[in-house]
């Protein structure tokens, strides 16, 4: 019979360099990741952005422009801020955050 050891390692960060503050957050080529490989900064920061793309799409919408050219519109800003990078950060969202999107 085999028996497993969990080992639990107890992680030691470096000591800090003067000058240099830790953060937690990073944005990486417009992608905000947290210090624990999370992204819920990033779904945060996406919706409030897609929020305003939206609200300006339906501004000039009540100004006359609609059709292919509405559509082209909402491509170019909406879906192109939702779709950019996703296969790197899709499969680390929770449940809630998906539905946020």
């Amino acid at each position: 019979m085999f028996t497993t050891h969990v080992r639990k390692e107890q992680l030691t960060y470096p000591n800090e360099i003067p000058g240099i503050t830790r953060v937690n957050k990073l944005n990486i080529l417009g992608v905000t990741v947290g210090d624990t490989l999370t992204f819920h900064n990033h779904v945060d920061v996406l919706v409030k952005k897609t929020a305003r793309s939206l609200y300006a799409i339906k501004t000039i919408r009540a100004h006359g422009l609609d059709g292919d050219a509405l559509w082209d519109v909402t491509r170019a800003t909406v879906v192109a801020q939702l779709l950019y990078a996703s296969p790197a950060w899709w499969g680390f969202l929770k449940t809630d955050e998906k539905s946020r999107l």
